[in-house]
């Protein structure tokens, strides 16, 4: 960290100047600034060894823009002389200049020595007292809403002469920067930006001469790293003659933003090149699990059929049925992780035709026919009258269907209910509902079953069988649609799934509804 040049040390009478070895460091010093106990304390200026004010706070300022008896307070201290004496005396110095008829300005002012014990300049602290202070600034209201605004920013501001050279640099650059504000003082705006090019792009847009926001700039805070800000400024102008007497800009860190931005991206690419490569894992695995399924099913259909003579056991024929039934299972699980996989990564392509909705229920009922049977359950459909067909890919509607009534089955007692309903949309869209007096599912679950995978039940109390993929994959053939699945449900008293396909969906006429 660059060291303070300022070190406080009042030199006592008839000793020689020289740095205190109980004086207030400069590490102090910069605590002091960090914690603000300086920027919005009491009016507090420094100078150098010719009475130049290198630093100010904000109490300072407002007492220099004050006017007593028609005179500028910030006029009436003479800093030069000032200087000339404590360079001669090297000792503090009190003075009380009068200011119009019972104005007093009471000042005082302590030489600072840097760490070789040299005269490095002087540091004042101002008191202003008078009952009929006139203030230039009409509304001293506004003016110290303007100051919290300034120390409330997480932006640090600044302000330079035409020459682009610091005159005023607020506390706040030594959170991000590391240096206090008085270290800046003097230095030129163009020298703190690390990259030639951001440094060149800043320079162009400030010659401009015209108000800007956001402009990129780099600079290396006091142990040596990179900090990224976006500058915006504004050129003042002298209101006299028009000329141009500096800029005043204020800056925000990006620094961390950025690394975030960038962690993230690099993240996003890793996933998608994860999710490119599992995808092609299961494409290439399903394939290669496919081909021995199909023949275990293939050869259990022979030996059930006796094509090739009988299988007299009858426990042989109970297990080819059973291998059967297995290889018929594990064949639909892989489907339905492909199917997923594809539509995770966009994958999926639909064939649409004009499809008839009551022959989308006939289809799918028959598939799960058997397993209503099985259970007794009662099954009805309720269809709108004068229902549109709809223009979609017909085999992924069956698909949803299937899904969605297997799980109503799966789900409801033996002897119970499920219901399949359509019905037009508010929009004019049409609305597909599979309705079960089944087990239900808790609120606090519903999100949950719609992701891949997920089961509600724990693993070692599982009454019912599957892999959690029926839902999230009706989910995301119905999303391909344009339209979506939701879910409402009771525990103990059943599920309604309703599946909600777009107005653009439906079909009167022949032809597609316009979208409203």
């Amino acid at each position: 960290m660059k060291p303070n040049p300022f070190v406080v040390t009042p030199t006592p009478k008839g000793k020689a100047a020289g740095p205190r070895p109980n004086g207030p460091r400069p590490e102090l010093l910069q605590q002091a600034f960090a914690k603000e106990l300086l920027e919005f304390g009491p009016a507090v200026f420094l100078c150098d060894t010719r009475g130049e004010i290198s630093w100010s706070n904000a109490a300072y300022r407002k007492i220099a823009e004050t006017k007593a008896g028609g005179i500028q307070v910030g006029n009436v201290l003479p800093l030069k002389d000032i200087a000339e004496e404590i360079d001669l005396k090297r000792q503090p110095l009190f003075r009380e200049d009068p200011i119009g008829p019972g104005a007093v300005l009471r000042s005082r002012h302590v030489p600072l020595f840097d760490e070789r014990g040299q005269l490095a300049g002087f540091g004042g602290l101002l008191n202003l007292s008078n009952e009929t202070v006139e203030r230039t600034d009409e509304h001293p209201v506004v003016v110290e809403r303007h100051m919290d605004f300034i120390r409330l920013s997480s932006d640090w501001m600044w302000e330079t002469d035409s020459g682009f050279n610091l005159q005023m640099v607020t506390h706040r650059v030594n959170n991000v920067l590391g240096f206090s504000p008085h270290e800046l003082i003097g230095r030129n705006l163009m020298s703190m930006v690390s990259s030639e090019p951001l440094r060149q792009a800043l320079r162009r847009r400030l010659e401009r001469l015209s108000p800007f926001r956001d402009q990129p700039f780099d600079a290396d805070d006091s142990n040596g790293r990179r900090k990224l800000f976006l500058m915006s400024a504004a050129p003042i102008f002298d209101k006299t003659d028009g000329s141009l007497k500096g800029f005043r800009g204020a800056a925000t860190d990006i620094t961390e933003l950025t690394r975030r931005e960038e962690s993230l991206r690099t993240a996003k690419e890793a996933a998608e090149v994860a999710s490119r490569a599992k995808s092609h894992f299961l494409a290439n695995m399903s394939h290669e699990l496919r081909t021995p399924l199909n023949a275990i099913i293939g050869f259990t259909d022979v030996m059930r059929m006796g094509l090739l003579g009988p299988v007299e056991n009858p426990e042989y024929r109970a297990y080819v049925g059973d291998i059967h039934g297995s290889a018929q299972r594990l064949l639909e699980v892989i489907n339905d992780i492909l199917d997923m996989s594809r539509i995770e990564t966009g994958e999926v392509e639909l064939h649409e035709a004009a499809c008839n909705v009551e022959e989308l229920f006939e289809s799918a009922r028959r598939i799960v026919h058997s397993r209503m049977e099985a259970r007794a359950i009662k099954f009805s459909a309720d269809l709108s009258p004068r229902l549109p067909r709809i223009h979609a890919d017909k085999r992924k509607m069956k698909q949803i269907l299937v899904n969605l009534l297997g799980n109503a089955v799966k789900f409801t007692a033996p002897g119970g209910r499920v219901r399949l309903s359509a019905s037009v949309g508010a929009d004019g869209g049409v609305v597909l509902s599979v309705e079960d007096n089944g087990i239900g599912i808790a609120p606090e679950h519903i999100e949950r079953v719609m992701e891949p995978f997920a089961q509600v039940e724990a693993d070692l109390d599982r009454r019912f069988e599957g892999i959690g993929m029926g839902l999230p994959l009706s989910r995301g053939l119905a999303r391909l649609h344009g339209g979506d699945l939701a879910l409402e449900s009771q525990v103990g008293k059943g599920t309604r799934a309703t599946v909600t396909l777009p107005p653009e969906r439906s079909i009167e006429g022949g032809h597609l509804q316009a979208v409203k």
